[in-house]
């Protein structure tokens, strides 16, 4: 894969191509190929993606616009096609047959049983890499199990430990078993790729086919509660915001919470100096910290000492807003962290230092956006922004009929009949 100086014009994926075929937040696999220059061509049904339609929405002159579709799918380009008709098939052969990947998330079976699987593509283009991002992967007993991101996480065992140990389990917000399927791909495509461009010798591409399993991806985000499991037979048990020990856990302050490790987590020395701290502060109860049995793990794991910290420090926190807490608890070495809000998140002074957030002009919502920018800087091919998301067949005749030959009078027709 090039690797050129910016000033060429080059980027990291230049030559590239992707053929988009995901549904909900996997298509962010090919979006994040996009950014580092790949050109990803976004293939949906005739009347459009579902993901369109998919909330939050914001309202237009024109109606309503998807914010999901708008992030998901900027720097790509858009046709439509039906694939389950003969004339869809054939056109998208042609694409394959140009293309480098293609990403879907279809059933398993589901487009061998339309005659386009991976032998189908293989035979039109040795090269191909086929990334299949699915809830359970191509095989096994779970394989044709529909899923959503939910029930995906719940699967993979994620959900057993988010929430509190006195209620049910609750689920992290957005899309995120589907987004970890989507980042997966992405990394197990780029992988695919230096593989095939490794082995490209005299002149011969070889592809493949890339099983990603959503389940597996969730199942490895455990850490080591696995291994924990099959070690000691412990399982772990949710434990919300409680604190687990005194000085680790997340409080309450003057404008919101902090998330704090000063405790057996982390240094005794932190420990130290966060109970000087306090009671220099002349909180009320603070020179208590101080007492020798304080020192102890034993008790400030104990309820009592969990409760009595808890007390003490709520007070010192009441008078401090968590950015006062954040800055002087990390001049003092004391791990130490506002939870942010996504308000909190705009403002970041060192995510706007770092140009992390990207302006980027959207024609169907008619404004500028304020969007995520890539979270790595690659210093001789840097990613980038370029374009919003397209309209549904934005791309049709520079596709159809500029690259693969079709007439006008050809593309209106498949228009008429539904294929486009």
């Amino acid at each position: 894969m090039p690797n050129d100086n910016p000033a060429t014009g080059r980027v990291a994926l230049a030559g590239i191509r992707v053929l988009d075929l995901a549904d909900n937040a996997v298509a962010y696999a090919s979006r994040l190929l996009a950014d580092l220059g790949a050109e990803v061509i976004r293939i949906e049904p005739p009347q459009g993606s579902a993901l369109r339609r998919a909330a939050p929405l914001a309202a237009t002159a024109h109606g309503a616009e998807s914010c999901a579709h708008a992030f998901w799918n900027a720097n790509k380009k858009a046709v439509t096609l039906d694939l389950s008709c003969a004339d869809g098939r054939r056109l998208f052969g042609d694409l394959v047959a140009k293309s480098d990947v293609v990403i879907e998330t279809f059933a398993p079976g589901t487009l061998s049983a339309w005659g386009i699987g991976y032998d189908t593509m293989r035979d039109r283009n040795p090269g191909i890499i086929l990334v299949s991002v699915t809830p359970y992967g191509q095989t096994g007993p779970c394989a044709k199990f529909h899923a959503t991101d939910l029930t995906l996480l719940a699967a993979g065992g994620l959900l057993s430990l988010g929430g509190y140990p006195e209620i049910g389990p609750v689920a992290v917000a957005g899309e995120q078993g589907f987004l970890a399927s989507a980042i997966f791909g992405a990394v197990a495509t780029l992988k695919a790729l230096l593989e095939r461009q490794n082995t490209n010798n005299g002149g011969t591409n070889h592809g493949q086919w890339l099983d990603v399993s959503g389940q597996e991806c969730i199942a490895f985000a455990l850490e080591d509660a696995i291994p924990e499991w099959y070690l000691s037979g412990s399982i772990r048990r949710r434990t919300g915001d409680q604190a687990r020990e005194a000085g680790t856990g997340v409080y309450p302050c003057q404008d919101g919470y902090i998330s704090m490790v000063a405790g057996r987590l982390g240094t005794a020395k932190a420990f130290k100096t966060l109970v000087q701290w306090i009671a220099d502060s002349g909180t009320p109860g603070g020179a208590e910290l101080l007492d020798e049995r304080w020192h102890d793990f034993k008790f400030r794991q104990s309820p009592e000492g969990i409760a009595r910290f808890a007390e003490i420090f709520g007070a010192f926190c009441a008078t401090r807003s968590k950015q006062e807490l954040y800055r002087e608890g990390q001049e003092k070495q004391i791990a130490i962290a506002p939870v942010n809000t996504v308000a909190d998140i705009v403002d970041d002074p060192q995510l706007r230092a770092n140009d992390y957030f990207r302006s980027l002009h959207d024609g169907a919502l008619g404004r500028d956006l304020t969007v995520p920018g890539p979270p790595y800087r690659l210093s001789g091919t840097p990613a980038a922004l370029h374009s919003a998301a397209p309209a549904s067949g934005g791309h049709n005749r520079a596709v159809f009929v500029e690259e693969l030959g079709l007439s006008e009078g050809d593309l209106r027709a498949l228009a008429n009949a539904g294929v486009v």
